[in-house]
């Protein structure tokens, strides 16, 4: 067992630094989709009120010549 020592601290030093890696990875890419998800909302909202939908369209008026 006594050669198997330096092994099996690799094994598990590295297995905790590999885990931690892989864990921060996939929380910034968690954060960075939400970070993205709200900024096109935010756009898409900002975008529905710079062009009101509500106001009469030039093709729709009766004035037209």
């Amino acid at each position: 067992m006594e050669n198997y020592a330096g092994l099996i601290e690799m094994l598990f030093f590295y297995g905790i630094a590999i885990s931690f890696g892989v864990w921060q990875w996939w929380k910034m890419r968690r954060e960075v989709r939400e970070m993205r998800a709200e900024r096109e909302a935010r756009e898409r909202a900002e975008a529905e009120a710079a062009t009101p939908s509500d106001a009469p369209s030039p093709a729709a008026s009766d004035t037209a010549a």
